[in-house]
């Protein structure tokens, strides 16, 4: 069966990191009973919409590209952006944004979205659901990255932050395209690695791949041991470690002393607590500029997402 205009746009919005199947789930407690369960109480889109209803109906969109809907998509489409909040927080919907609030660019940024989606098939309820994941992730976090390991200019205006595991194959297959995108760009952006290390079947050695890297860190060749440690996938044994610390030319009586004495397990467990704040879902899950990057935005591609962060 063909899966519906609704659950395809649900189903794009849930794959938001590549790995999410490699991270551990959690034990699940019995549903409460109607009985038990309260009523959530309204988000502040949703007070934002009761206050929007039956305001300023606007017939105009500029700077989004409606040639490819019909007529009839074109009256879903400013009914959305008429009754649907700014997304900057602003007392006012998405089309008075478009008109009166230029410097409102994730208003610009949705409504193309909103257009793009009736293009594709899905429905205004469709639609409306998936707004508030697709605003709240427009929103940037704040992710420290002093200390961590940076690919790039490190003074670049644009700053991609990856939380990636060395045992989760997405992040062997993703993290080096990362890389070639960021030099796309020269100079104007960098990498940042962080580490979220998975728990579970199949990823029992990832967290002394990680103490490796952070100790190839400390004598300043964190991507020649973050390679290695790639190209050897699933390869994770003491000695298999020591052999990379000695291909990339590492004082090996140092490295020792971190990796066996787990002076990295600081830094790794905070950066797996900022991961765990952001909510991240699985690894790799990638930030430009504190905005997690989703498919559903930008042409779903880092350059995309660069490319809108040096607008900003």
């Amino acid at each position: 069966m063909r899966p519906t205009s609704h659950s395809l746009l649900a189903l794009a919005l849930l794959v938001l990191s590549a790995c999410s199947g490699c991270t551990t789930p959690e034990a699940k407690t019995p549903d409460a009973t109607p009985a038990e369960q309260a009523p959530e109480p309204p988000s502040e889109r949703d007070k934002a919409r009761s206050e929007l209803a039956g305001g300023e109906e606007i017939k105009e969109a500029r700077g989004v590209s409606l040639d490819k809907l019909s007529d009839s998509q074109k009256t879903s489409f400013f009914q959305i952006i008429n009754s649907e909040p700014s997304a900057c927080d602003k007392p006012h919907s998405i089309a008075v944004s478009l008109r009166d609030d230029g410097s409102c660019r994730d208003s610009l940024v949705v409504a193309q979205l909103i257009a793009d989606a009736l293009v594709q098939g899905a429905t205004v309820s469709a639609i409306r659901d998936a707004l508030d994941v697709v605003v709240a992730g427009l929103k940037p976090r704040d992710i420290p990255t002093k200390g961590r390991p940076v690919w790039g200019n490190e003074n670049a205006p644009v700053t991609v932050v990856v939380f990636a595991d060395f045992t989760c194959p997405h992040c062997r297959a993703e993290v080096p395209k990362l890389r070639a995108a960021i030099d796309q760009f020269r100079g104007r952006a960098k990498l940042v690695f962080k580490y979220f290390p998975l728990q579970g079947l199949g990823h029992e050695r990832s967290r002394f791949a990680a103490l490796a890297a952070e100790a190839a860190h400390e004598q300043g060749k964190f991507w020649e041991m973050h390679d290695q440690i790639f190209e050897h996938f699933g390869v994770l044994e003491d000695e298999d470690i020591m052999g990379y610390a000695r291909a990339v030319g590492l004082d090996l009586d140092k490295f020792r002393a971190s990796y066996e004495g787990k002076k990295g397990d600081a830094r790794i467990d905070a950066d797996r607590k900022d991961g765990e704040t952001l909510e991240i879902g699985g690894t790799p899950a990638v930030f430009v500029n504190g905005r997690m990057m989703n498919e559903l935005l930008f042409g779903g591609t880092l350059p995309g997402w660069i490319d809108d962060a040096l607008k900003r």
